[in-house]
Order: C-alpha cells, then sequence, then structure tokens
C-alpha cells in the first residue's frame, strides 16, 4: 500500500513540476568544449562538489546503442550529452536537518548537452515542491545557485553561508 501511495505522489509530482515549468533550460552560443570547463570552474566557485560525471552518448554508443536502435538511435543529432551530478554539503546538511524527504532533491542533476555547435543546459528546479516552509526556502536558494552556476557566476547566497561566521546557529529546532 505504502509502494502504491508513493508511486502516485511521484506521478503527481512529476506532473506538478512540469506543470510549473520547473526544467530550468538555457542555451549558450558556444561549443561544449569551451562551456563545460567554465561550467565545472563555476561549480566549484559555487562551493560545490561534482560527485558524478557521465557521458550518456559514449555508454550509449559502447553499450551498441546504434547498432540496436537503428534508425531510432539520436534522431536529435546531439553530438554530447554529459550528465552532472553536483552536491553542496552544507545545503545538503541544512536539507536534511529541516525534512529527510526534500534530499530528494540533494544531490542536484545538471544536463549538458551539445547539438549544432551550441550547448544546452538543463536542470529540475526544486521550488515550489516543498511543504515546509523552510524547506521551500533553502531550496529556492538552492535553485538560485544552480542557476547562478549555469550562468557562470558566483551566488551572493554561497559566499553568505560559507562566510566562517555562519556556521552558528544556522538550523533551529
Amino acid at each position: 500500500m505504502k509502494k502504491l501511495i508513493l508511486t502516485l505522489l511521484l506521478l503527481l509530482s512529476s506532473n506538478l513540476m512540469a506543470a510549473q515549468g520547473s526544467i530550468y533550460k538555457k542555451i549558450i552560443n558556444e561549443p561544449y568544449d569551451d562551456y563545460f570547463p567554465k561550467l565545472k570552474k563555476a561549480i566549484e566557485a559555487n562551493h560545490m562538489n561534482i560527485v558524478s560525471e557521465i557521458d550518456l552518448m559514449s555508454r550509449f554508443k559502447e553499450a551498441g546503442y546504434q547498432k540496436k536502435f537503428g534508425a531510432d538511435f539520436n534522431k536529435n543529432k546531439l553530438e554530447k550529452v554529459t550528465s552532472l551530478v553536483i552536491c553542496n554539503g552544507y545545503v545538503a546538511n541544512q536539507i536534511s536537518n529541516i525534512d529527510i524527504e526534500m534530499m530528494a532533491f540533494c544531490p542536484v542533476r545538471i544536463s549538458v548537452i551539445q547539438r549544432g555547435g551550441k550547448t544546452i543546459v538543463l536542470f529540475i528546479k526544486a521550488s515550489g515542491i516543498a511543504t515546509n516552509k523552510k524547506a521551500a526556502s533553502l531550496l529556492k536558494s538552492l535553485d538560485d545557485v544552480i542557476v547562478h552556476t549555469i550562468d557562470l557566476s558566483v551566488d551572493k547566497y554561497m559566499e553568505k553561508s560559507f562566510a566562517p561566521s555562519s556556521f552558528q546557529g544556522k538550523h533551529e529546532d
């Protein structure tokens, strides 16, 4: 019964997320190979860590999907597809202290795609999903950090959060 309820909640939440326009998309007018190293530096500048970096297109080719799917393989002519799993220990800790169910949004996944010489960056925002006000506020801040990171800028929230005085009494029970 719990599995059925959880499945229904997941389906409803994914429909809700799609309805709220929670997929952030940015098209960068430069090749992947130029943008991607800058993105990785911005991730580090915003006090986040790359937990995993998966070259999906290479993995698909290694798995033999070109042959297996034939004409149906890569119809969109994607040149590169990388999935980055990133995490910020401070935010993950705060989220886990407030509402463990919201840990479903930590770590964050960013898709980086090259098509037609341009780079497309996608990620699913967590804003608007949390019912707990503290978690919702923190997840909104996390969304802002990710958007600033994709825009290759340093986020003021992370700079303030990582100031030495910020670790004193941040979480209220």
